[in-house]
């Protein structure tokens, strides 16, 4: 018999003895009723209380064995806070009908006055590296051995039929609720709405303030703590400048419920009239609609919203078109595996030139694909790409990306970019940045205003009346030589990269007096220093003063380990493999 039924019987029989003095207690009604799952369902309701309310809640979830966190689980938020005001959890259920993994809730809840929503979420019950599996003695180290390694069967008991036995449902008094549609309709404060992204996800818009205003934002996104990085995040730019002037990062969020990867922000930023341009980007795995673990208390605001404080500020906000545009002064871009290019500029006077350089940093703290420039006056590297002055670039951890200012002065420059064997343009062995295409390093002339008949470009290097020898790019089982005269006694330079290890020089240069064949100079290890990379990149950086006459340069190399196939980390300036003679 209903408890409806129950209720209007006690009345009846109450009438025939006494006066009613009061009305009868309103029966529960169904506020939601969530039912009859598949994998991956994530589901959502609202409701409004009218006045503080009594809610009946009865759930049946489920929970990895040896864990407190569960992977198919119901919640409530207040529609206004976004914040959770009841969540499903393992320690307030009981074991359901004997599973191993359903657990089953029924308990009661007071709610003030205000619009909910309510979630279920029925997740997959295997993403270990996302939840806290704890393991106190060899007991229960056994027993998760068994769990992962064992039946199948049992291990996914719960994917039977429809997931029947999972449910939430929510129930109070008659007449004390409404239900309405928690999906957002367009919001009129609105002037980013980055929300609800898909799978490889990246988008802009600009926008004008037209005075100092406090924008408020919200932004959800994933957050890898082993590579402390984000990979679904959103950041804003003035468009101007080009500099961030906000970003989510690990310290201005925290964590948003859910899987333990995502991280949310939710506050005001104040910024100054001017245009701007918001972006979000997401990467291959676990955004909304498709997620790879247990999504965050506010699913339908993962992505990133930008509004204003009210709809009186609307008129002080408008569209900005970003048409920022910069000259291109070298690209070297799309970059694949085992490659090497470069390309010179000449600048007639200083300069400020933007540098975009996207690059892989490995697993042994350095780069293996990355851009720099020389200054061809004295070989000396004036930029180059660096841990500290690059940021994640998206995708897998070890993309980083360099965007940024730098200035030079007059003189000619040549930009060198360098691959090694994997992990490039169309061959990536991880996600792949947010920009795929700019895998390499362009340069473009800095500001609106840049006057590009102050620079020139090339592909050789010029010829230069200082340089006596060039032998460099030295490949497997070389043996070259050059010969170059003095016409007075002078200083001369000396630079060359080699192989040497143990005290022992296996790819390296000499000097010799023309006339009698006599040594003048050798790169022996102990005039050598580290190059970079490999420990057996070994570097010679001297000078030494030859009388007038003629000289032979030689230089020889083993089986392996040269330019431009080296099989262990290439020295800073690969290309100069070998030895080069130049004047003082």
């Amino acid at each position: 018999m209903s408890l409806k039924k129950i209720l209007n019987g006690c009345i009846v029989i109450m009438t025939l003895g006494m006066v009613m003095v009061s009305g009868p207690a309103l029966a529960d009604d169904v506020v939601i009723d969530m039912r009859d799952f598949y994998q991956g369902d994530l589901v959502v309701d609202g409701f409004e209380l009218q006045s503080q309310t009594r809610l009946s809640i009865y759930a049946v979830g489920a929970e990895l064995k040896n864990s407190d966190d569960m992977f198919a689980y119901g919640w409530i938020i207040d529609a206004e806070s976004r914040e959770p005001v009841w969540v499903l959890n393992e320690q307030d259920t009981r074991r359901f009908e004997g599973s191993k993994h359903f657990r089953e809730y029924e308990d009661e809840i007071t709610l003030p006055a205000g619009r909910y929503e309510a979630y279920y979420y029925a997740g997959k019950p295997y993403s270990l590296k996302d939840v806290n599996i704890v393991i106190d003695d060899l007991e229960e180290a056994v027993g998760m051995l068994e769990y992962i390694f064992g039946d199948e069967e049992d291990r996914y008991e719960y994917y039977s039929g429809d997931l029947e036995d999972m449910a939430l449902v929510i129930k109070a008094p008659e007449g004390t609720f409404t239900n309405f549609n928690p999906v957002p309709e367009v919001n009129k404060n609105a002037i980013v709405d980055f929300t609800r992204p898909d799978d490889n996800f990246s988008d802009t818009k600009g926008f004008t303030l037209k005075k100092k205003m406090t924008l408020n934002i919200t932004a959800i996104g994933e957050y890898i703590s082993g590579d402390r990085v984000f990979v679904d995040h959103g950041w804003i730019i003035d468009a101007d400048t080009r500099k961030r002037v906000w970003e989510m990062d690990k310290w201005n969020t925290s964590w948003a419920g859910g899987g333990r990867k995502n991280r949310g922000f939710t506050g005001e930023v104040e910024l100054p009239a001017g245009n701007y341009v918001a972006y979000f980007v997401t990467d291959d795995s676990h955004s909304f609609g498709d997620w790879n673990v247990m999504p965050p208390y506010d699913p339908l605001h993962y992505g990133m919203l930008i509004s204003l404080g009210s709809e009186v500020d609307a008129g002080s906000v408008a569209e900005y078109v970003d048409d920022y545009a910069e000259p291109i002064i070298v690209q070297i871009n799309r970059v694949r595996n085992n490659q090497f290019k470069s390309k010179g500029f000449t600048l007639k006077k200083e300069s400020n030139l933007h540098i975009l350089a996207l690059g892989e940093y490995g697993y042994q703290d350095e780069f293996v694909d990355y851009g720099w420039i020389e200054n061809l006056d004295d070989g000396e590297i004036v930029w180059e790409m660096t841990e500290e002055d690059t940021q994640h670039a998206g995708g897998g951890k070890k993309n980083r990306r360099f965007d940024g200012i730098v200035t030079l002065p007059a003189g000619s420059y040549m930009v060198y970019y360098v691959t090694d064997d994997s992990h490039a343009y169309r061959r990536w062995n991880v996600s792949p940045p947010f920009e795929p295409k700019m895998w390499g390093i362009t340069i473009y002339g800095a500001g609106r205003g840049f006057d590009t008949t102050q620079i020139a470009t090339f592909d050789e290097i010029p010829e230069n009346a200082n340089i006596l020898v060039n032998l460099t790019g030295i490949g497997d089982d070389e043996d070259v030589r050059q010969t170059f005269k003095i016409n007075k006694t002078q200083k001369i330079h000396i630079y060359a990269l080699g192989e040497g290890k143990n005290g022992h020089m296996y790819d390296f240069g000499w000097i010799e007096e023309a006339s009698s064949g006599d040594i003048i100079w050798e790169m022996t290890y102990r005039k050598t220093r580290h190059a970079g990379g490999d420990r057996k990149n070994r570097l010679v950086d001297t000078y030494i003063t030859l009388e007038q006459g003629e000289y032979i340069v030689y230089y020889q190399t083993d089986d392996s380990h040269s330019f431009p196939d080296f099989n262990a980390s290439r020295p800073e300036q690969p290309h100069k493999w070998g030895i080069t003679i130049s004047k003082e």
